[in-house]
């Protein structure tokens, strides 16, 4: 026990040096392309900042009458950027404040800002315990990540993402282990309005936000606000450009179909049609992907790495399952009356949740990965809290730790892989991570609500569900 804890203190010690010290390669490395190698992406200098340049130049089109999604079109930003397709309304409260820079300065400040939003959201998990270790290792896992690198490089919005996913999974730790209710209903606010006005990742949470009593209310109050805000980027000319009109929306909004066949910018080879420059394509685009598999070596999703190793397409529904079985756990967690198992629960599943991105939806790029940080920084906190899975939170934590690794990518280059499997082998330790992590949180779950449901009536042994866990 003795050197277990010298190991402990000398590793706490040694931990912010090393976090430092990562954070100054990674910034010189946007420099110098030190750690491109490591990136299918990012090993020609001509991709830096592709996902950022859409930003800025959206709020530029809108401030000369174009839409916001006509990235390409009007007068020209740089000769490259990948296609805007987040909340318009991004644009206007984000994008606007970097439109008035030049692209390299504004780049770099908003390399800046993503920095500062991730380091906050290591921050605010490292509150949540008084240990000095697992404070230092919360920033640890968020900032020495070859995922949180390629945001940065990329430019890509994702670090109010990961903030969001922090703000949503602190909410209700503290639901489940403080009275400060007040503050977990702003935890809740801040984490789901992040998402609504970026990228809806979080809308797979709402059946259960809305099944909780604790949750309810803010989760009503917050999908107002962003029904209220979405319906005025719809209706406003000033702030819809080039609106196709009510009458043409409503003709194809239920016509899946004519969405995935005409709105896919992969098949439309890039080109962008009047439907395409609606604000309504941000919500449109969910549907026009759904079904589309864009074999690319740098997509890392459960379905392209299947299809790939077998060389074969797979029916897209079998990807859905994560989904279906998450929303079934979702009612049966409602109904459990103990309140703190009820609430881890509903913690646990928020994880399984996020995990369903990687394992259900098509096109997941590398740096999306970075949104599982929080979840792996968590897991320590959560293990001196007593929690129902307790015992499985070490293998968890390891497991969730190769989030943090280069994908073998690096390999590939130095061995040359056979043809057929190198993309499943540069995928592997993204995708199957992201599954071990689902199914053992799955199994869990499955175990409490099952518990629940047949112990849950007999309430003279209340605790009775508890013991089976812990004796």
């Amino acid at each position: 026990m003795f050197i277990f804890a010298l190991m402990k203190q000398k590793i706490s010690k040694l931990l912010p040096f090393v976090t430092i010290a990562f954070v100054i390669i990674m910034l010189c490395s946007l420099c110098w392309g030190w750690l491109n190698p490591f990136f299918y992406i990012l090993k020609d200098y001509d991709t830096q900042g592709i996902d950022y340049y859409s930003i800025p130049k959206s709020f530029l089109n809108l401030l000369e009458h174009r839409s916001i999604y006509d990235t390409w079109g009007g007068t020209p930003y740089v000769p490259y950027a990948t296609w805007y397709l987040a909340h318009p309304a991004f644009s206007v409260f984000v994008g606007s404040w970097f439109s008035f820079f030049s692209p390299k300065v504004g780049y770099a400040l908003f390399t800046l800002f993503s920095l500062v939003l991730i380091i906050y959201a290591a921050f605010l998990i490292s509150k949540t315990t008084n240990d000095g270790l697992k404070k230092r290792l919360s920033f640890f896992i968020l900032l020495c990540a070859f995922p949180t690198y390629s945001v940065l490089f990329t430019g890509n919005m994702h670090a109010p993402i990961i903030l969001s996913i922090t703000f949503i999974l602190l909410s209700l730790f503290e639901f489940t282990y403080t009275d400060n209710y007040k503050t977990a209903n702003q935890k809740l606010v801040v984490g789901l309005l992040l998402s609504f006005f970026t990228k809806p990742i979080v809308v797979l949470m709402l059946p259960l936000l809305l099944l909780l009593n604790e949750t309810r209310k803010t989760t009503f109050k917050c999908i107002g606000i962003y029904c209220v805000v979405s319906i005025l980027f719809l209706a406003l000319p000033v702030l819809n450009p080039q609106a196709i009109g009510y009458n043409k929306l409503m003709g194809i909004v239920f016509d899946f179909d004519f969405i995935k066949e005409n709105l896919n910018i992969y098949k439309n080879q890039y080109v962008l049609n009047d439907y395409m420059k609606d604000n309504s394509i941000h919500w449109l685009n969910l549907i026009a992907q759904s079904d589309y598999k864009l074999m690319h070596i740098n997509i890392f999703s459960l379905p392209v790495f299947v299809d790939g190793l077998l060389n074969k397409l797979t029916p897209s529904v079998i990807y859905k399952i994560p989904i279906y079985i998450c929303f079934l756990l979702s009612i049966g967690i409602a109904f459990i009356e103990n309140k703190k198992i009820k609430l881890e629960s509903a913690l646990l599943l928020v994880m399984s949740i996020t995990l369903t991105f990687f394992l259900s939806y098509n096109t997941v790029w590398e740096y999306q990965y970075a949104a599982a940080l929080p979840i792996v920084a968590l897991l320590p906190i959560l293990k001196s809290k007593n929690v129902f899975y307790k015992k499985q939170i070490p293998l968890l934590f390891f497991i969730g730790l190769f989030f943090c690794f280069p994908s073998f990518y690096w390999l590939n280059s130095l061995c040359q892989f056979n043809h057929t499997l190198s993309p499943a082998i540069i995928r592997a330790n993204r995708v199957i991570p992201a599954l071990l992590l689902f199914l053992i949180m799955m199994v869990q779950l499955i175990k409490v609500v099952k518990a629940y449901a047949v112990f849950g009536k007999l309430k003279e042994i209340e605790d009775l569900p508890t013991k089976l866990f812990f004796d």
